[in-house]
């Protein structure tokens, strides 16, 4: 065996099983320390499993990976009320698993997945796997940290279960990791043979109503978001797109969620809020410059930025909202006063990281319901800026810009925001960009920017190959 020696693994599963049932629980979780697996790896093999959901994850820090392969328990709503509803089903299951002992950071059962922008979206077919909020307990995970390599399974039980059955199902796995867990994936990527983007001109005009509105009514900023559209000569790997988006990533996360076949995957480097235990972080990103080819073009951008006051305005949105709204949650916080620089691998950002301590009550979920959408994704005020974007905005945004992360049974986890993001669907791929507009925004600059922003995902998809 590749993992824990057989006659541990019996000792194991005879113990849990018996403990379970005696406390009626529906699940045992296993969680083992192990070498020489690669969690893109056991993304990529996942179907020789039968699976048809994975997830990959990997964070601004490169300090946490995980790959979550089949589902345990799914958990989705099409309320308004999601946030809590998924909350309280995550508590529940909580109360169904049996755990051995105490794990490390990132390990043991966890809920993978995210919400879609709006509550109640358009009946967008593009979108239909995913729904409003979709999270998954994995069967089997990998997770990469500072500490080393862990694997988690989990597994459901009856009072008919026994041993041998766990065990059957536990050398499954097993098997799976020890052929193809260090296994290369073959990476290659399809040629890009179309790509059309939405009609400048009509976005362009959009983003001019915009504008026209914000001078008439109390709206401050909106972020408006297009589309562009690939198709491919072959089916698009996903595996190789996390692959391409990790050799040239700097300060964002990289994430791929795929249900059934569609897959929507991000780049971002925006986070919406972490938590473990009582510490919180979040940050403000807002106002972009496109990076120069030099240093000292790089330089001369970078000045521009911290002293432009369209973009500091558009920043300021962002930070008074995010202050505003932990401020109800935290006892402490911590914002620095003026922004710096975060430069991603085409675009320079205005950045202030925001740090705080909740109080004991507050769950992730919560800050994720009230910070979403923050100015940033949004606009400003909240409520005007959401009814323009659904008013201007011809296709729906789904999952783009919307919490996608993970979250553990103590509460502790992670949530990004899916842009700089792509859906994914056999050989074609709908990339997804946008920008915040304010009142002295200049829309052919605005239409220049959510085309820099396509890029790092086109060119991981392959788009730009020819063009090189």
């Amino acid at each position: 065996m590749l993992r824990t020696g057989q006659l541990e693994s019996i000792a194991f599963f005879e113990h849990s099983l018996q403990k379970a049932k005696a406390c009626s629980k529906r699940f045992i979780c296993k969680v083992e320390k192990i070498m020489n697996i690669h969690p893109l790896s056991v993304y990529h093999f996942y179907h020789e499993l039968g699976f048809t959901e994975r997830f990959y994850w990997s964070n601004q820090e490169n300090s946490l990976i995980l790959t979550g392969i089949g589902t345990l328990v799914p958990f989705h709503h099409s309320t308004e009320e999601q946030y809590s509803a998924i909350e309280k089903e995550w508590k529940r299951f909580g109360e169904q698993v049996y755990i051995e002992q105490e794990n490390c950071f990132g390990t043991g059962p966890i809920a993978l997945g995210g919400f879609s922008f709006f509550d109640n979206y358009k009946n967008d077919q593009d979108w239909k796997n995913f729904g409003t909020s979709h999270f998954y307990v994995p069967k089997l995970m990998v997770t990469v940290t500072n500490e080393g390599t862990f694997i988690t399974s989990n597994y459901e039980i009856n009072e008919q279960t026994t041993v041998e059955d766990l065990l059957l199902q536990y050398k499954e796995y097993d098997d799976f990791l020890e052929k193809f867990g260090m296994k290369q994936p073959s990476f290659s990527q399809s040629e890009c043979i179309n790509k059309d983007e939405f009609e400048p001109n009509e976005w362009i005009q959009s983003v001019k109503e915009a504008i026209h509105q914000m001078k008439n009514e109390e709206l401050e900023k909106v972020v408006l978001n297009r589309t562009l559209n690939a198709t491919f000569s072959a089916e698009v790997n996903s595996t190789n797109v996390i692959y391409e988006l990790e050799a040239t990533r700097n300060v964002n996360y990289v994430i791929s969620y795929q249900l059934k076949d569609t897959v929507f995957i991000s780049a971002t480097p925006e986070r919406l809020i972490s938590k473990k235990n009582n510490t919180v972080s979040s940050m403000c990103l807002a106002g972009s410059a496109a990076k120069g080819i030099t240093k000292e073009e790089n330089t001369e951008a970078a000045n521009w930025l911290l002293n432009s006051k369209k973009n500091n305005g558009e920043h300021a949105f962002v930070v008074n909202y995010i202050r505003e709204t932990l401020q109800q949650y935290c006892n402490e916080l911590s914002i620095p006063s003026t922004p710096r620089i975060m430069a991603t691998k085409s675009l320079l950002h205005l950045f202030t990281p925001v740090e705080g301590k909740v109080y004991n009550h507050v769950s992730l979920f919560e800050l994720i319901q009230a910070l979403h959408p923050t100015p940033a994704l949004g606009g400003f005020p909240k409520e005007e800026a959401c009814k323009l974007i659904r008013e201007l905005e011809p296709v729906d945004r789904g999952w783009y810009g919307a919490p996608i992360g993970w979250i553990d049974l103590n509460g502790n986890g992670d949530f990004a925001v899916g842009i700089r993001s792509a859906l994914i669907k056999e050989n074609k791929a709908k990339l997804y960009a946008g920008c915040g507009v304010v009142q002295d925004s200049k829309p052919e600059e605005e239409f220049f920017e959510t085309g820099v922003k396509f890029l790092p995902m086109l060119n991981a998809l392959g788009g730009l190959r020819n063009e090189r």
